[in-house]
This record gives C-alpha cells, structure tokens and sequence, in this order.
C-alpha cells in the first residue's frame, strides 16, 4: 500500500523527534522558574497560603478535565483526517468543537465556584480570618475554566500538524508569568486574590497566542461552518475519553485535599510541593506524546508496524529521560530539600519525595501507553481502568494515611501507578499484535530500573552504578542494529563544545 508523503513527514522518528525538543523547551524553562521562585512564594505566602495555593495550581490543572475528552479527541480526529487529505472536514469539526468547548467551560466554571464554596466552607480546615480570601480568590481562578479548556483544544489542533516550535517560543514569557507574576503581586498585596487572577491573565494571554497560530496552521478554519455533523465522530470518542477526564483528577490530586481535610493545610503542604517537584518530570512524556500521539495515530491508520516501531522508541525515550532524574530523587531527596526548602520542611517531605521517585518512572511510562489506547480508538479501556484505578485509591488512602500520614499517602500513588501501567502493557498485547515483539525487547529493561531504584536508597553511588547497567542493557538489547547506527552517526555530528 502507497503511503502518503505527508503522512510519511509527519509519522518520521526526526518529525516526532524535532517537536518533541520543541516541546521540552516550552516546558522546562517554566519548571526552572517554578523551582527557583517556590522558596520565595513559600517565604512570601506563608504555610497555610502556600498550601492553598498548591491546592489552587493541582485546581488549575484539573480545569483540562471539563473538556469532555473532546481536545483529545479532536487532535486524533484531525490526525486521520491529514492521513486522508480530509482539510475541510478537520477545519469544520475545530470550529465546533472550540464554540462547543466555550460553552461548556462557562457552565462548569460557574458549577466549580459553588462546589468550591461549600468545599471551603465545610471541608477545609482553615483559619476563620482566611476564609472569605480563600472563597474570593478561587472565584477568580474558576474564570480560566473556560480558557484552559479551549487552550487545550487549540494545542492538539498544533500537536496534529507537528508545529510547537513557534508557540513554545511564543509562549516562554507567559509561563514565565505563572510563577513570577504571584511574586510581583504578594510584594504590593499580601492576598490570594491578586495571585489567582495573574493566574488567569496568562491563560486568556495563551489563548490569544494559540489561536493566531491555529488559524496559520490551518487556513481553512477561516471559511469552516459549525456543524455538529463534523464533531458527531469526535463526540462518539470523547465519551469514553470524558470518563477519564473525570476520573484523572480524583487518582492526581484527591490525595492532597484528603489531607488537607483530614490533617492540614501544613501536611498538604508537605505532600503537595514535593508531589509537584516530581510530578513535574512528567513534562518529559507529555511533551514526548504531544508529538507522538498524533504521529502513532496516523501512522497506525497506514502502517500498523510503523507505529509499532514509533511506540518502542517513545517508551524508550520517556525512560532514558525520567529514570536519571528518578534514581536522583531516590538517592538524594533528603539534602535536595534541606538545601532547597530548609530542614524543618525536608524532615516531613523527604521520605514523600523518596516514595514518590519510584512512582514517577512508572507514571511517564504509562502516559505513553494510555496514548496509544486512546489513539488505537480504545479510549473504553482508558476510561474503565481510570475507575478501577478509583476503587484502589480510596481503600489504600483510608489505610494507609492513617497508619503513615503522609508517607501513607505517597505509598498509596506508587502502588496505584504500578498497577495501570501493567495492566495497560498486558492490554495492549492484545488488542496491538504489532507490539508484542517490541514490548518483549522493553520488559527487561522496565525489570532493571526497578531494580536499579531500589538500589539508589542506598545512595547516589549505587544510583549510578544501577544506571550504568540498565543503560548498557537498553543499547544492547532494547536498540536493534539499525537504530543504534544511526545513533552514533548523530552523535559523531553532534556539534563540539
């Protein structure tokens, strides 16, 4: 079967590769400024507005949820659309599915502020003189609900052309802003309220930079007509991909506000900054499969095999990035935050963060594959593990956050992450043949890292000794003759220091 040239482009190893750095770059510059304005928002805020604040940023986040997995859906939608020359039909199915996303977003921004009302009201355990701050700040936070929705839907129409790089770029300042903008506003006013709605400002500022490029992108939008004609395929998808928007951020964040409910604000404090430390490495995988996604749906749609092969490479490429930084973490948690944080903070977060570096190396991985089902069209699977997945937290929480405080509540992540990258690994070797043999050259290599993280609680010369060994495997055994030869011409072009 001829494949379509641009279908070849856009589903290439240095395509996926090149908007991959792309994506990094966007990411990391702004996890760089979080990590060096945090002591100064921490010092600035103070314990108890800081750990609000946290809770504020895990909020934020969840806001993609409230699309109704329809962003997702729209970015594979258009990625088979490109793989059949189908233009119009992806610029009409953008054009609805962004007045669709507008509208949902005011609805559920007006029903998150009264839930977070009754939330502060009866649940969070805060000081009274801080209540009416709280409730008016994250009145201010809900106008982004709407914003972050359409961004999202904005970004996979991007992802599916492969064209990051000008928005990345584009976009430093904003996300800049995230972090040094709460800074700026806490040295006039010593309020939540100022802070939240810097929050919000960079949203509305993305959405305006988005949406000049989408329409670059895609010329067509310009003569588009809203048709729920050209979303129903997008709808049908998004059903399955809304259950595990739902469920996404019960399994990410349910824990911290449990805590802050059950203990404090200060424990949820302990937990969520080191959490947002870690998590933070996920940047890796969503940047990866904000270039891979579209590439492995469009290329399963002409060549099974092809999106094989770019599935082995992308779980390879998540783990030999995570895997250094996790056996960091493990080895060294207990002097990274001393020296970040202070003493006192590191002796009630450093077993978290410790705990929480096995879990993170698994999580990136199972980002990869949870892109895979859902651009296989088997978003079912997706959204019925994500409630499974549900129904192991809460048991384990109720467990052991009693038992463990914290640390109860790290071991309850890991094991949960664990258990749905391993049931989506066996999943997939069934529904995706293709993969099996590729699947059976990583499970070693997943097998030593393990090993090799247990081996970093010992310290950082174990840590490096247990990188060594997965690295020599992973080129041995994981890289067919092929792919390390043109591993090494790149490296030979690679320019000098």
């Amino acid at each position: 079967m001829t494949v379509d040239p641009r279908v070849t482009e856009l589903t290439a190893t240095r395509t996926v590769a090149i908007s991959t750095a792309w994506n990094l770059f966007g990411r990391i510059f702004p996890l760089l400024i979080a990590i060096a304005a945090t002591p100064l928002l921490l010092h600035a805020m103070g314990i108890t507005r800081w750990g609000i604040f946290s809770l504020a940023l895990a909020l934020i986040s969840t806001f993609t949820i409230f699309d109704v997995g329809l962003a997702r859906a729209l970015t594979r939608t258009i990625a088979h659309a490109i793989a059949h020359g189908e233009d119009a039909a992806a610029a009409d199915a953008t054009k609805t599915g962004l007045v669709v996303l507008a509208g949902l977003g005011i609805v559920f921004a007006v029903l998150v502020a009264l839930g977070l009302h009754v939330y502060v009201r009866h649940a969070l355990k805060l000081p009274a003189t801080l209540r009416p701050e709280v409730m008016t700040a994250l009145d201010v936070l809900c106008i982004a609900l709407p914003l972050v929705v359409v961004n999202g839907a904005l970004w996979g129409v991007l992802s599916a052309y492969q064209r990051v790089g000008a928005y990345a770029v584009i976009n430093l300042p904003i996300l800049a802003l995230y972090y040094l903008g709460p800074l700026a506003t806490l040295a006039i006013w010593h309020s939540l309220v100022p802070v939240m709605a810097v929050q919000v400002f960079c949203r509305a500022l993305m959405t305006v930079v988005l949406w000049s490029l989408t329409q670059r992108v895609m010329p067509s939008l310009a003569s588009a007509r809203v048709s729920l004609g050209a979303i129903r395929p997008v709808l049908r998808l998004g059903g399955w991909m809304m259950i595990s928007n739902l469920a996404w951020p019960v399994l990410l964040y349910l824990d911290r506000f449990v805590i802050a409910s059950v203990l404090s604000a200060a424990a949820a404090a302990w937990y969520a900054t080191p959490f947002d430390v870690i998590f933070r490495f996920t940047t890796v995988p969503q940047a990866i499969m904000a270039a891979a996604f579209p590439a492995m749906t469009t290329a399963h749609r002409a060549s099974p095999r092809r999106a094989a092969l770019l599935y082995r490479r992308t779980l390879l490429a998540v783990g030999g990035m995570v895997l250094p930084a996790s056996l960091v973490v493990v080895a060294l948690a207990g002097p990274l935050l001393r020296l970040w944080l202070g003493a006192p903070f590191a002796l009630h977060a450093a077993p978290v963060l410790r705990l929480l570096g096995f879990g993170v190396l698994f999580y990136s991985l199972d980002i990869v594959a949870d892109g895979l089902l859902d651009g296989l069209g088997r978003p079912a699977f997706n959204a019925r593990l994500a409630l499974l997945e549900i129904a192991i937290l809460i048991p384990l929480l109720l467990v052991l956050l009693p038992l463990f405080g914290v640390v109860g509540a790290a071991a309850s992540w890991v094991v949960r992450v664990a258990i749905s990258f391993a049931l989506r690994l066996w999943v997939l070797t069934g529904i995706f043949p293709e993969s099996r043999a590729e699947l059976r050259r990583l499970v070693p290599v997943f097998v030593l890292s393990l090993l090799a993280l247990l081996a970093a609680l010992t310290g950082p010369i174990a840590a490096a000794a247990g990188l060594l060994v997965v690295a020599t495997f992973a080129w041995t055994r994981a890289l067919n003759n092929e792919e390390r030869a043109l591993l090494l011409v790149r490296l030979r072009r690679a320019p000098a220091p």
